[in-house]
């Protein structure tokens, strides 16, 4: 079966679900994305026209633009004007993206993951924690080191500390297949407003080295994060170690030039002066 072929079967084959929580588009966005892994859409080739993409999804062009906006902001594919759209020649490292969470990277990934869990404890937040959590000393927490895997591969070793104030029984859960922030957000309906993220470079210790199946001394990606209520108070922090070797982060921010941001700001005045 050539490409093309493979390509309308996909197309014909792709079931989206609009009573899905995950949004329309990042349905598309994961479908495309898949394409791209599997090279039924090769680096270098374009992808088909956005009229026709809507019109075989059964899905309106804003969508399809969402989708592809989504594919040009990772760096996936990249838009030129009276020529189309192309995928792009890909890292051999594996790309991670701050804006979401490891099961979720994974499965964009095409990687089936599970985890290890090493430790499961629960205590109390103290001064030795993360100076993040100070504001929340004596609070009750649930300490989580995890193995995780792609695809049978040591991808990251993750140390996790978790408030419990508003999820008690957090630990009855099993993590070894169980999303923390899918947890958090859907089982708890816990309202996330911001995740804080610095990522660093360091040499690997002997045990993470061991965990992750390199030698002691090579690079590893240590990602620290924070994550935030609505209402301001710190609900985590994780730590997270990867292979530098295989996996690089990436983030993409969307530049809005002062002509641009002159023009929004006098609309909003605009407004105002209207009201």
């Amino acid at each position: 079966m050539n490409i093309d072929q493979e390509l309308n079967k996909r197309l014909r084959n792709i079931r989206l679900d609009t009573h899905n929580p995950i949004p329309l588009y990042y349905q598309v966005y994961s479908f495309f994305n898949q394409l791209i892994l599997e090279g039924i859409i090769k680096a270098g080739t374009s992808f088909p026209p956005e009229t026709d993409l809507a019109e075989a999804l059964n899905v309106g062009r804003q969508t399809i633009r969402q989708a592809m906006a989504q594919l040009v902001r990772e760096g996936k594919i990249e838009r030129f004007s009276g020529k189309g759209t192309f995928v792009t020649f890909q890292n051999p490292r594996n790309q991670f993206f701050l804006d979401r969470s490891f099961s979720q990277q994974m499965a964009d990934l095409g990687m089936n993951t599970y985890a290890k869990v090493l430790e499961l404890s629960t205590g109390r937040i103290d001064e030795s924690c993360s100076k993040y959590l100070q504001s929340k000393l004596g609070a009750p927490c649930l300490k989580l080191t995890r193995l995780r895997f792609g695809n049978d591969e040591p991808i990251s070793l993750q140390y996790a500390l978790i408030i419990t104030e508003k999820c008690p029984d957090l630990h009855e859960y099993d993590f070894s297949t169980q999303s923390l922030f899918h947890l958090l957000t859907s089982v708890y309906k816990l309202e996330i407003s911001e995740i804080f993220h610095s990522v660093n470079a360091i040499l690997a210790a002997d045990q993470q080295a061991q965990l992750l199946k390199i030698k002691a001394g090579e690079p590893l990606l240590i990602e620290d994060a924070v994550t935030y209520l609505t209402d301001g108070s710190p609900i985590e922090t994780t730590t997270s170690y990867f292979r530098a070797d295989r996996y690089a982060y990436s983030m993409r921010f969307q530049y809005k030039s002062n002509i641009s941001i002159w023009q929004s700001l006098k609309e909003n005045i605009d407004t105002v002066k209207r009201s």
